[in-house]
C-alpha cells in the first residue's frame, strides 16, 4: 500500500502539453493548447494522498500521428496564422512537485503541488509538407500550481479528494507559440479503490478558462479581438491489479467541450469560423507498471478512438512513461529514552 501511494504524485503530472495534428477537416482549437494533456492522471489513483513528504518524477508522451495522415497534417487556424503546419510526432515531458505537509483539514489531509512542462513543435511548409521545417522551436508550458488538494480515507480501500488547479500564463510567448495568454481555473474530483491487489481510480477535472487578447498566439498580434475558450470536462481512467512488483490493466481517457467558444471584435464572424468549434476526445488503452524500489515506473498505451477538433485525429497512438520517487520524508519520531 505504501509503494502505490507513492505513486500518487499529484493533480500536476496533468500539465503535460504538447502539439500535434488536427483530426480529419476539423479546425484546432487555441483551448486545446491549454496546460492539460488529456490521459496525464492515469495510472495515478488522485483519490487517495501518498504519506507525509516530498515527492517528484518525470512524466513523458510521445504522441503519434493519426492513422492515414501525413506528417505535419493541416491545423486550420495555426496555418492561417503562420502560414504553415505544425507536425506530429511531438514530444512533452512535465516535472511535478508534490509536498505533503502531513496536515489535515476537515478531516482530509491535505497537500500542494507545482509542475513544470516543456516540449518542441515544429511548422512545416504548406506546399511540401513537413519536408520542408520553416519555424518552430521549444516551448515552456504554461505552469500548473495546485495550492489545495484535500483527501478522505472512506474506509475499506476507498478513498476521495477535492482540489483546485490554476494554470498561468507566463511560459513562453514568442510569436508562433502555441502557448494560450489566458489562466485556467481547474477545480478537481478524484475517487480511487486501493485494495485486494486493485488500483481503481476515476481523475476529474473541469476548466473554466478567461479571455484572450490575441497577443502573439492565439489570434495574432494586434487583432483587436477577444476569445473565451468554451469549458472542458476531463476524465482519466484506471483500473489495474497488482502481483507481486508488477500491476497491469486498461486504461481510458474522454475530453469533452461543455460550452461555446465566443469572439468578439473586427470580423469575428469570420475568426470563429476558424477557431470556435466544441471538441471531444477519447483514447482507450493498456498500462504496465513495476516497482524498482526506490523507483517506480509506468508504462501505457492509448489509442484514441473519438477526436474532433483536437490535436490528435483518431488512430492516434500515444505512448506515455512516468518514473515516480520520494525526495524527502520527516524522520520517524525517536523514542524518549528516561535516565535513571
Amino acid at each position: 500500500m505504501t509503494r502505490l501511494k507513492r505513486l500518487v504524485i499529484g493533480g500536476a503530472a496533468a500539465a503535460l502539453l504538447a502539439t500535434g495534428a488536427v483530426s480529419q477537416a476539423f479546425a484546432e482549437e487555441p483551448g486545446s493548447f491549454q496546460n492539460r494533456l488529456q490521459g496525464a492522471t492515469i495510472g495515478l489513483p488522485l483519490g487517495a494522498a501518498p504519506p507525509p513528504g516530498l515527492y517528484t518524477g518525470l512524466e513523458t508522451a510521445y504522441l503519434g500521428e493519426a492513422s492515414g495522415s501525413g506528417q505535419g497534417k493541416d491545423i486550420g487556424n495555426w496555418a492561417a496564422l503562420t502560414g504553415g503546419r505544425v507536425g506530429l510526432p511531438a514530444l512533452a515531458n512535465a516535472v511535478p512537485l508534490l509536498f505533503v505537509p502531513g496536515w489535515t483539514f476537515l478531516g482530509a489531509n491535505y497537500s500542494m503541488a507545482a509542475v513544470a512542462a516543456f516540449y518542441t513543435f515544429e511548422t512545416c511548409d504548406n506546399a511540401t509538407g513537413c519536408n520542408t521545417t520553416v519555424g518552430g522551436g521549444f516551448v515552456l508550458a504554461n505552469p500548473t500550481f495546485t495550492p489545495i488538494s484535500l483527501s478522505w480515507n472512506l474506509g475499506n480501500g476507498w478513498f476521495t479528494s477535492l482540489g483546485f488547479n490554476f494554470m498561468a500564463p507566463i511560459g513562453s510567448h514568442y510569436t508562433g507559440t502555441p502557448n494560450p495568454d489566458y489562466w485556467t481555473l481547474e477545480p478537481t474530483f478524484a475517487v480511487s479503490y486501493l485494495a485486494n491487489n486493485w488500483v481503481l481510480s476515476a481523475n476529474f477535472f473541469y476548466d473554466f478558462n478567461t479571455s484572450s487578447t490575441g497577443p502573439c498566439c492565439l489570434l495574432g498580434a494586434g487583432s483587436g479581438n477577444t476569445y473565451n475558450n468554451g469549458d472542458t470536462f476531463y476524465g482519466d481512467l484506471t483500473a489495474v491489479y497488482k502481483f507481486g512488483k508488477w500491476e497491469i490493466g486498461p486504461v481510458a481517457f474522454f475530453e469533452v467541450q461543455t460550452t461555446s467558444d465566443s469572439i468578439s471584435g473586427p470580423g469575428s464572424a469570420a475568426l470563429c469560423a476558424t477557431f470556435c468549434g466544441n471538441y471531444s476526445n477519447i483514447g482507450v488503452g493498456g498500462l504496465v507498471g513495476y516497482d524498482f524500489g526506490p523507483v517506480d515506473i509506468q508504462v501505457w498505451v492509448t489509442d484514441i478512438v473519438e477526436a474532433a477538433n483536437t490535436p490528435a485525429g483518431t488512430g492516434s497512438v500515444w505512448v506515455w512513461t512516468r518514473l515516480g520517487f520520494k525526495l524527502w520524508s520527516p524522520e520517524a519520531p525517536r523514542p524518549l529514552v528516561a535516565k535513571n
